[in-house]
């Protein structure tokens, strides 16, 4: 099985954020997030690989085993991630930037509860739920090095969760 042909997320483009890296000649300033972001970003479609391929070895419901729920679920969590990436670069608010990684992370456990689940179930192989979760221990450490290109700022959250 090709896992290219399982993945559907579209290649990290360079040239979206070419403009926000260079904008007030203040490139320096911009490119340690845009960057690992785009680190980010290029290893979260990896994974997505993965837990396509994980998913896709779920049974449509035929049996009755609510496999299809499971599988639904999977990718709900799993189509969050890359946008919620892309909408943190596109941002400069830091509360906008907190909420979008607050999601990402939300999501993964949530992915890999009912990767965990799926297993649990008999559905699904033990071995293929530990190279996931390995790819997204790789994910986390990415994610941690983003997170803290997030510079706090000026802008008001207005709900009072990242202040």
């Amino acid at each position: 099985m090709d896992l290219e042909q399982l993945n559907f997320l579209p290649e990290w483009d360079e040239n979206r954020f070419s403009k926000r890296m260079n904008r007030h000649g203040e490139a320096w300033k911009n490119a340690p997030g845009i960057l690992a972001a785009r680190d980010l970003y290029k290893h979260w479609r990896e994974l997505f690989g993965l837990v396509v391929a994980f998913a896709e070895n779920l049974a449509d419901d035929n049996d009755g085993t609510h496999q299809s729920s499971t599988k639904s679920l999977i990718y709900q969590n799993a189509m969050i991630v890359a946008p919620k990436i892309i909408g943190a670069v596109s941002v400069e608010s830091y509360p906008l930037k907190m909420e979008n990684a607050a999601l990402i992370r939300s999501n993964c456990r949530q992915m890999m509860e009912q990767i965990n689940f799926a297993v649990l179930m008999g559905w699904a192989d033990e071995t293929y739920k530990h190279v996931i979760e390995e790819s997204l221990d790789q994910f986390r450490q990415l994610f941690r090095v983003w997170v803290t290109t997030f510079e706090k700022d000026s802008f008001d959250d207005e709900w009072g969760l990242f202040l």
